[in-house]
């Protein structure tokens, strides 16, 4: 669908595009220099999705990447076959939930234009440790116009990034948020600042800016969290996210999944995405009109069953519980020797085998706990279910 650039479809009756993407964006409106067209929502998802390009490959080549526009750091690669080489055949991304594929596609489209050629790339952090459960990366770019932009990567392929998705939903602040917030403080002052990101990107993102040294607020012109995952507390009802909400846009397909899980945000705008299911989570089948993401009515029906099944499976178990359950299922899931869902995909009846030996050698009492969750989880999907069809 994607892999070939589509023609975009105008009905000038009405006046709209349909099945806009980012990528008619950047074709239309990519001649407009943030001098003449200010910075908006489709800008910031577009340098949310490019967040994901893997820039610490290249990171002690040719000193690093700081310094270099965006035309330039691609020039300087493009040779890279594995990175650019293939870039503009049909490739698969469609099936890119985690949009490590998408992100070089998007990257090199975006070079090409005015707009985005001459962002200069500030500064650049990477940290991935899997003793500490983290997987963390925030690139700051800067506008032609001066302005900032922070941009925090969502979850990647690893197990280890997943795992640390799966602790919010018992610690009050996993690594990557810290990192996150650590990040910003570190910024130069006497900036303005566009806090992005996509993903646990967004959750970062909306996390820095409540958790943000009180000096650095006024920093910020806004911040934009894209179907990011909630929070283990309500963090809307703190003072900072109250005082700031104006600044806050908070941005989920309109049957999010991801964007429901555990204390989300309320004042969200849905938007209307050609993805089924969880494929609605890669922005790139996000509907774009001129400067704007496409919203449409939320579909409470979807949004309502995946809200309620985790919030019916955590009510029912304890943080302990919770911190017991993802230990041992990342555990198990390790034991192949695995270190992404690429890797563990690559001899998946080998893979399988290892980890069904591991599960059988844990102790009872362990095998319980785990079947207890899993029935659990069923459970809540169930009675979920027949709540979306209004039965409870």
């Amino acid at each position: 669908m994607f892999g070939k650039h589509k023609t975009s479809i105008f009905d000038d009756d009405f006046n709209c595009a349909l099945n806009m993407n980012m990528l008619d964006y950047l074709e239309w409106r990519g001649d407009l220099p943030f001098e003449r067209d200010p910075f908006n929502e489709v800008d910031a998802l577009i340098l949310s999705l490019i967040s994901y390009y893997e820039f610490e490959q290249f990171y002690q080549v040719a000193t690093d990447v700081r310094g270099y526009t965006l035309a330039e750091y691609v020039k300087l690669h493009e040779d890279n076959v594995q990175i650019f080489g293939e870039i503009d055949k049909n490739i698969d991304i469609e099936n890119d939930i985690v949009p490590r594929k998408t992100a070089p596609f998007v990257l090199c489209k975006a070079v090409k234009t005015e707009r985005f050629a001459n962002i200069r790339i500030v500064d650049f952090r990477n940290i991935f440790d899997e003793e500490r459960v983290i997987q963390f990366a925030a690139i700051t770019f800067e506008l032609s116009d001066g302005i900032r932009v922070v941009a925090y990567r969502g979850t990647d392929s690893s197990i280890i990034g997943w795992k640390e998705d799966c602790m919010l939903s018992y610690l009050r602040e996993i690594p990557g948020q810290a990192e996150a917030v650590r990040y910003f403080n570190e910024s130069e002052t006497g900036k303005k600042y566009y806090i992005v990101g996509h993903s646990k990107g967004g959750n970062e993102a909306l996390y820095t800016y409540i958790k943000m040294k009180e000096e650095r607020v006024d920093d910020v012109v806004a911040v934009y969290n894209f179907d990011g995952p909630g929070f283990l507390d309500k963090i809307q009802d703190t003072p900072r996210y109250l005082e700031g909400k104006e600044k806050i846009h908070t941005f989920v397909p309109s049957s999010s999944i991801v964007g429901m899980l555990l204390e989300h945000v309320k004042d969200y705008v849905a938007v209307k995405s050609q993805g089924f299911g969880i494929k609605q989570h890669n922005p790139l089948f996000w509907e774009v009109y001129r400067a704007n993401l496409v919203t449409e009515v939320d579909n409470v029906w979807v949004r309502d069953v995946a809200e309620h099944t985790f919030a019916e499976f955590l009510k029912e178990m304890t943080l302990e519980e919770r911190k017991f359950v993802t230990e041992n299922v990342f555990s198990i899931v390790s034991s192949c020797g695995a270190k992404s869902f690429a890797e563990l995909y690559e001899h998946p009846f080998r893979n399988t085998k290892i980890i069904v030996d591991t599960y059988s050698k844990l102790p009872d009492e362990h095998k319980d706990k785990l079947i207890k969750a899993s029935k659990l989880l069923g459970f809540s999907w169930a009675s979920s279910y027949r709540f979306g069809l209004g039965e409870v």
